[in-house]
């Protein structure tokens, strides 16, 4: 029998990759607060996000699991999009205050970083 169609023998599978573009945008984003970013992940459990770091490696360091791999590779996609919107919005005077700052939070969480005041206020 001819079919017209090919079915794949096995199901896709999606990426659970970061894009390249993606681990470009929060590479810079970790640059800019490099001195203000600390690893809240025990010494030695996983790599530790920097400005130079493979996104992809760390995030297959922090979490072990290939659905969670997945889950958090999708995140960071969805989260480095939103900080790219609400950057446009800050430059435009029309974002809400607090919003960029608590999409970086997120972003920094996944990494297994954490902003830490360097001032000495607080």
């Amino acid at each position: 029998m001819i079919t017209t169609y090919s079915k794949p023998a096995t199901p896709e599978r999606i990426s659970n990759d970061v894009t390249t573009t993606t681990c470009y945008y929060i590479r810079k984003l970790l640059a800019t607060y490099s001195g203000e970013l600390q690893s809240f992940i025990a010494e030695g459990a996983g790599l530790i996000a920097d400005a130079k770091s493979d996104l992809n490696h760390v995030l297959e360091s922090l979490y072990l699991d290939e659905p969670d791999i997945s889950v958090m590779a999708r995140e960071l996609e969805v989260l480095a999009q939103l900080h790219r919107s609400l950057s446009g919005q800050v430059k435009d005077s029309i974002s809400i205050p607090g919003q960029l700052a608590e999409v970086e939070r997120r972003i920094f969480w996944v990494l297994g970083l954490k902003r830490v005041d360097r001032s000495g206020k607080g």
